[in-house]
C-alpha cells in the first residue's frame, strides 16, 4: 500500500517527542499499517521501540483475544507474526463487555515496556469508536496511558466526540489524519475467519496436559463466586489464559475437565513448560478443536 506523504513528517514529528504514542481510528482506517510504519522508521534511526497491540479481535501480536507486547530491535520482515515479550489475556474477540480489563492491560503493557527500556511505545486500538461504549473506552484508556501523541484516523467526524476532550489538553500533541486510500475493507466473514487461523495456527502441535489445582488458583470473570467442581460441565472447550504469578498470560489452553479427585485439571495448550503457571483464567468464549 502506498505511504501518503504526510506519514513521513508524522514520523519524525513522533520520533522528536519519543514517549507513548496511541492511535484511535474506526475499523478499516489503516491504523495498523501506520502502526507498522512509524515503528519501523524509529528502529531505522536507533530507537528502541516497543508495539503494544491493542486490537484483541485482530491481534498480530499474540492470539486472538490477548493484548501483546514486542519490544524490538530492528525493523521486522514481517509484522503478521511478531513474537512477544507480553501477553495479558482478554478472553473476548471483542472489547465491548470487557473495557475495564483492555485498558489495565494496555496499562500494564505500556509500564512494562518502559521497565524494560522503550524511548517509543506505540499503541494500536480496535476499532470501537462509536457512540458512549466508543468514547469510555478510547477516552479512559488515553487518560491510563497519558499518551504523549495521540494519532485519530478520521474519514469524516465520527471521532469528535472523543477528540473534543483531548484538543488543546497539555502535554499531549494531537494529530488528526484522513485514513490511507489504499485501505482495503475486511467484513465481518474476513475477520472472523483471520481469527479462526491464528487459532488454529497458535494451537497446532498442541497437547494435553494436567494442572496441579493446588498450585494454580481458577477464576471465572463470568461467575467469580462459582467454586470448581459446581457446573463443571460448561466449561468444557472454554478458552483459558494460562497466567504467571503477575497475571501476564504465559500461553492460551482450553479446558477438557477436572478431577477433583486427583486434584487436577486438564487442558488442551501448546505452552511446553506449565510450571509457572498460577492462574487459569477462563475466557469468554468456546473453541473447537480437531
Amino acid at each position: 500500500m502506498e505511504r501518503p506523504e504526510i506519514w513521513e513528517w508524522l514520523s519524525q514529528e513522533v520520533m522528536g517527542e519519543k514517549g507513548v504514542v496511541m492511535l484511535i481510528g474506526a475499523p478499516d482506517t489503516g491504523k495498523t499499517t501506520l502502526c507498522h510504519f512509524l515503528i519501523s522508521q524509529a528502529l531505522r534511526q536507533g530507537i528502541r521501540t516497543a508495539y503494544v497491540d491493542g486490537d484483541i479481535g485482530q491481534s498480530v501480536i499474540g492470539p486472538p483475544t490477548t493484548l501483546g507486547m514486542a519490544l524490538l530491535e530492528e525493523p521486522p520482515e514481517d509484522f503478521s507474526h511478531l513474537p512477544w515479550d507480553l501477553l495479558y489475556f482478554i478472553g473476548s474477540p471483542s472489547p465491548a463487555r470487557h473495557l475495564l480489563p483492555v485498558a489495565v492491560g494496555l496499562k500494564r503493557l505500556v509500564d512494562k515496556a518502559k521497565e524494560k527500556g522503550a524511548e517509543l511505545i506505540v499503541v494500536d486500538t480496535t476499532g470501537l469508536v462509536a457512540g458512549e461504549v466508543g468514547f469510555e473506552l478510547k477516552f479512559y484508556k488515553m487518560e491510563l496511558l497519558r499518551p504523549q501523541a495521540l494519532i485519530a484516523l478520521q474519514r469524516q467526524d465520527e471521532l469528535e466526540h472523543i477528540l473534543k476532550g483531548c484538543r488543546g489538553r497539555e502535554g499531549v500533541s494531537l494529530y488528526v489524519l484522513p485514513p490511507s486510500e489504499g485501505v482495503v475493507p475486511r467484513s465481518p466473514e474476513r475477520r472472523r475467519e483471520y481469527r479462526q487461523r491464528r487459532f488454529e495456527e497458535y494451537f497446532k502441535g498442541g497437547r494435553k496436559v494436567e494442572v496441579d489445582v493446588e498450585r494454580t488458583v481458577v477464576i471465572d470473570p463470568a461467575f467469580p463466586l462459582l467454586k470448581l467442581g459446581e457446573d463443571d460441565g460448561r466449561l468444557v472447550g472454554r478458552l483459558l489464559g494460562l497466567n504467571d504469578g503477575q497475571f501476564f498470560t504465559l500461553g492460551l489452553g482450553i479446558w477438557e475437565g477436572v478431577d477433583e479427585g486427583k486434584g487436577r485439571v486438564y487442558i488442551y495448550t501448546p505452552l511446553e513448560e506449565t510450571e509457572a503457571v498460577r492462574f487459569l483464567q477462563l475466557g469468554h468464549i468456546t473453541l473447537r478443536r480437531g
